[in-house]
């Protein structure tokens, strides 16, 4: 009963500072769960760790991997259930049953690395085929390297609407476009636009917007992007005075033609950047699982204690 109150005080009190929604949700307790173990077992009981700590180690798992499937970060059963505390009530059905491939719902990784900085070369530690290419300054593969281990982190991945368009969906479809280049911000600045119907709108991205309807229903307005961020955490994605969003580097990647100065101002930008908007956004989330965890982080948590 005290878990239950402390769940129910929660709802009320994140209903202050987030906009109202139709319908109230709280999180599962298989997700509370689930993540109260990995904190107290993995962490020692400090949820602050979490921000900084490397997600694809999970690989392999047998509780908080993908055992059964094929392992992906922003997939694994770890982040679908943080997924499930933190955004229950974000958005429409967002719950652990819904969330993964094939399901309504499913975790994106929203600051990339290979399209712009390759894949980790064999036999090679800290070298990127993508940034190779290029002839990088030493400072620069360090950087690269860096990141490699910070774009699989809690702050770096999110729940979006996943119903299909054949195969394609928001996740993939943001990957393989020819001008976004997987780019988180020109997908937002996309994803307005479809939302609105806008006549610049992309067509198929228009259709995803309509095969989940139901989770952006509340957002087919002109602060609707605005209002989509806010729930989800992404605050530093979007300009606050205007509701656009911030165009903090701009789509590239390592294969297109290009001189190696551009490339390399190109990856010395993003990697100047997504870090920062990774940490800040972690450090948003943590304080939103200590509201929804309550005592989850505590040493007293820990049965090894």
């Amino acid at each position: 009963m005290k878990i239950l109150f402390a769940r129910s005080c929660v709802s009320v009190a994140l209903l202050a500072v987030l906009l109202p929604f139709s319908a109230l949700a709280a999180p599962t307790p298989e997700a509370i769960s689930l993540v109260r173990k990995f904190v107290a077992e993995e962490l020692h009981g400090n949820l602050d760790a979490l921000a900084d700590f490397d997600l694809a180690s999970l690989a392999g798992h047998p509780l908080y991997g993908a055992p059964g499937s094929t392992f992906d970060a922003d997939d694994c059963n770890l982040v679908r259930a943080l997924f499930d505390v933190l955004y229950a009530e974000a958005l429409p059905g967002l719950a652990l049953p819904a969330i993964g491939t094939g399901r309504a719902y499913r975790g994106d990784t929203l600051n990339t690395f290979h399209t712009l900085l390759g894949r980790p070369i064999p036999d090679q530690p800290g070298r990127f085929t993508g940034l190779e290419r290029h002839r990088p300054s030493d400072d620069l593969r360090a950087r690269a390297a860096a990141f490699h281990r910070t774009y699989h982190t809690l702050g770096n991945l999110a729940p979006l609407p996943n119903r299909s368009l054949g195969r394609l969906t928001f996740n993939t479809y943001r990957g393989t476009h020819p001008e976004w280049r997987d780019a988180f911000p020109a997908f937002l600045q996309n994803l307005r636009l479809a939302l609105l119907a806008d006549s610049a709108a992309d067509p198929t991205l228009c259709r995803l917007v309509e095969l989940n309807a139901e989770a952006f229903r509340e957002f087919r307005a002109p602060d609707g992007l605005a209002r989509f961020a806010q729930r989800l955490d992404l605050d530093d994605y979007v300009e606050p005075a205007t509701g656009l969003p911030i165009p903090h580097y701009a789509p590239n990647a390592h294969f297109l033609p290009q001189s190696d100065a551009d490339y390399l101002a190109s990856a010395d930008r993003y990697l100047a950047i997504a870090p920062v908007l990774i940490q800040r956004r972690a450090q948003r989330m943590i304080v939103r699982l200590r509201r929804l965890l309550p005592n989850g982080h505590n040493q007293e948590d820990n049965p090894q204690r």
